[in-house]
């Protein structure tokens, strides 16, 4: 295979298009096109940066193969996966929160400041802007979310009919990927190279070249060279995704922190319809402080055992505060 070709399957291999390519590297469409035609050879910069986005050595996109005889020692551990369709499924789960959890939380905020200028009765203006704002950004929102399941079904089912092989080295980790019982392609990722490494219960997850690599941990060895590399350097380690429970918990005191004015406001004008008195019933103000003081309570819980929802403690306590000024108007006035 030439150069253009090798890139070529490299690209397809991963799902990526040639415009997706050139992004990555800072190229246009038609530089990878011209590659892939043979038509121009990539520098040795874009050759770098080939290397990273594929996940491949240099060697193998010019087309010098490694047939791993520069080690002489044997591979220290090895191991196969195959993963099934529900473990794959529950792999994307732990990490729906960035695709779903950030869009949610800022689409309520949105909301909340239309809510907000009809409630003060804004130039009509500034609420067809903000409307506006907000159909355009849950357009782009939803576009997303629909790339990114298209993506996540085709790289499920490409997934579920491989076979992945590690074969850990003192210095390095070669990955083999194979279908059909045939090789497609190998990579060789240096330690010193992995860019990050996540952990779950079940999972452990590293990134090298762009890419996320899964290992189970149920099949590593307790004193595998891997644990030996993540306990040397845990300045490589991110925070372990969160379970679904907690992020939801998060994310729904979240939103009722920030409504809870909103919904006070509504509640003393509702009372007032009755009774006919505004400023008495503010003290009604301080009945929706328990949301968001167990916001905050709960984001320096989670924060004590190791994970940091700061979002939830700053909403938290600017809300209780909003919530006792504007209640403490009953008394002053």
């Amino acid at each position: 295979m030439t150069v253009g070709e090798k890139i070529q399957a490299y690209r397809k291999q991963l799902g990526l298009s040639q415009d997706d390519v050139g992004q990555k590297l800072s190229v246009s469409r038609q530089t990878v096109s011209l590659w892939e035609n043979g038509q121009t050879v990539p520098t040795v910069d874009n050759l770098i940066r080939l290397r990273q986005v594929f996940g491949v050595s240099a060697d193998e996109i010019l087309g010098v193969e490694w047939d791993g005889k520069d080690s002489e020692e044997p591979p220290a551990e090895v191991y196969r996966f195959s993963y099934t369709e529900a473990e794959l499924n529950d792999v994307y789960r732990l990490h729906k929160h960035d695709v779903y959890g950030r869009p949610a939380l800022f689409s309520a905020v949105l909301l909340l400041l239309i809510l907000l200028f009809l409630g003060t009765s804004a130039p009509d203006s500034v609420i067809g802007f903000s409307f506006g704002v907000f159909f355009i950004y849950v357009l782009s929102v939803a576009k997303g979310i629909r790339a990114y399941n298209r993506y996540r079904r085709n790289n499920i089912g490409r997934m579920c009919e491989s076979t992945y092989e590690y074969r850990f080295f003192e210095k390095y980790i070669s990955v083999s990927i194979y279908r059909k019982n045939e090789k497609i392609r190998e990579s060789k990722c240096y330690y010193t190279d992995i860019e990050r490494i996540q952990q779950s219960d079940k999972w452990i997850f590293f990134q090298f070249g762009g890419q996320i690599f899964i290992l189970r941990k149920g099949d590593l060895k307790q004193n595998s060279a891997f644990y030996a590399f993540m306990y040397k350097n845990p300045e490589k380690i991110a925070e372990s995704p969160v379970s679904r429970k907690r992020r939801t918990v998060s994310a729904l005191l979240f939103a009722a922190s920030l409504l809870s004015v909103l919904g006070a406001m509504c509640l003393v004008s509702a009372v007032s319809e009755l009774n006919g008195l505004f400023t008495e019933n503010m003290w009604l103000f301080f009945l929706l402080t328990p949301v968001p003081v167990s916001s905050a309570v709960f984001g320096f819980a989670v924060k004590s055992d190791g994970r940091r929802y700061t979002k939830n403690i700053v909403v938290g306590i600017v809300m209780t505060v909003l919530l006792c000024i504007y209640g403490s108007f009953a008394f002053l006035f």
